[in-house]
């Protein structure tokens, strides 16, 4: 059950008074899931007050919050809020916000980020200008880890798991040229709304509650024909786990690898599967027993999930695969030519202990840039 609160005036109605050509005005929905982030909720609606050139509306959902969220969206009258009696985590939050969406353009962010004014504009522009992209990310810093680059774009890696492009590092120049990825990230993702018929019907898998939604959504979006870019823009910030308690939280690893092992056994293709997988496996039960030997409980327990997944949730991964038969219009051989990109064995050791700043992204070859 959820009910909508506040329904807000119509953007539309309130740029005409002021004599605005909406004609020529780009329109964007955006929705902002919220649990339990008041503090950081309010810097994240005064920035989006200060968006310009671009028609917002903009639906916040708070999933049952506790911290007062919903007393102090009262002070907002400009926002739409949808009330959930339950948390339904980032996943859930967005699919119910998205029912409330008016315009073409849809944008996802995060409340634990703060946008510039001038940021919306070169994301519609993007969209407009290649309308074979369905989905794009826009570049996001990290304050909280001293202003580095937030993942600029994820791609594939023949291990199945993902390589987040520029993830802590400082803003050079191969992290500022637009491209395609595989995956955006759901802090700052926007796509045209009509899409989403032609991925299966949906935004989210509600299942997923929070963790690689957005990447099993994008890995739907290109099969189904459409391409996924990074556009650089202006950055905007981040504060990456401020309302999940930290990227390293035993919570969050046990979400992604669960998603992500979901996701590729629904997606892949039966011949990348037996290409892909065995590896993606072999990874996890060498992290499993890693694990054990470092008395890591939590860190055990989420690579244990993820190998025991086909076997727990069997019949929803063969209902999903024939999903994806429908919507197919696009070959992984394609798919991995496009968005496939294989690091230096050390990121993935990095990635693991903790040094990712320390790795270094080579510049991505021109048929990426």
């Amino acid at each position: 059950m959820h009910s909508a609160i506040g329904q807000n005036t119509d953007a539309r109605s309130i740029k005409s008074a002021d004599g605005l050509n909406l004609f020529n005005q780009h329109s964007v929905s955006i929705i902002i899931v919220n649990y339990n982030g008041l503090n950081w909720l309010k810097a994240c609606l005064e920035s989006v007050r200060c968006l310009e050139g671009v028609i917002t509306e903009v639906i916040v959902v708070d999933n049952a919050s506790t911290d007062g969220s919903m007393e102090a969206l009262c002070a907002y009258p400009w926002v739409k809020v949808v009330q959930s009696d339950q948390n339904l985590g980032f996943a859930g939050g967005n699919n119910l916000g998205l029912r409330d969406c008016s315009f073409d353009y849809v944008l996802l962010l995060n409340n634990d980020t703060v946008i510039v004014p001038n940021f919306l504009q070169p994301l519609c522009d993007y969209l407009d200008q290649h309308p074979e992209v369905g989905v794009v990310q826009g570049k996001m810093q990290l304050p909280r880890f001293g202003g580095a680059l937030d993942v600029c774009g994820s791609y594939l890696t023949w291990l199945g798991l993902p390589y987040h492009y520029g993830f802590y590092k400082t803003d050079q120049p191969q992290y500022q040229h637009s491209r395609p990825v595989f995956s955006g990230k759901g802090a700052c993702l926007m796509f045209r709304r009509d899409i989403i018929k032609r991925i299966g019907g949906f935004l989210f898998d509600d299942s997923f509650f929070c963790y690689y939604e957005e990447s099993d959504f994008c890995h739907r979006v290109w099969l189904a024909g459409w391409e996924v870019h990074f556009v650089a823009t202006t950055p905007i910030q981040h504060f990456m786990g401020a309302t999940a308690g930290g990227p390293q939280a035993g919570f969050v690893l046990r979400h992604y690898l669960r998603n992500m092992t979901f996701s590729l056994l629904s997606n892949l293709s039966i011949p990348s599967l037996f290409r892909i997988m065995p590896f993606f496996f072999s990874v996890q039960l060498a992290s499993a027993a890693i694990s054990v030997i470092t008395f890591r409980k939590a860190q055990f327990q989420a690579h244990l999930e993820s190998l025991l997944l086909p076997f727990q949730k069997f019949k929803a991964i063969i209902a999903r695969r024939k999903l994806i038969k429908i919507i197919r219009r696009r070959s992984d051989g394609d798919l991995f030519a496009r968005t496939m990109i294989n690091p230096r064995m050390g990121y993935f050791v990095k990635t693991f202990t903790g040094q990712l700043a320390q790795y270094y992204d080579n510049p991505l070859p021109s048929s990426h840039n």
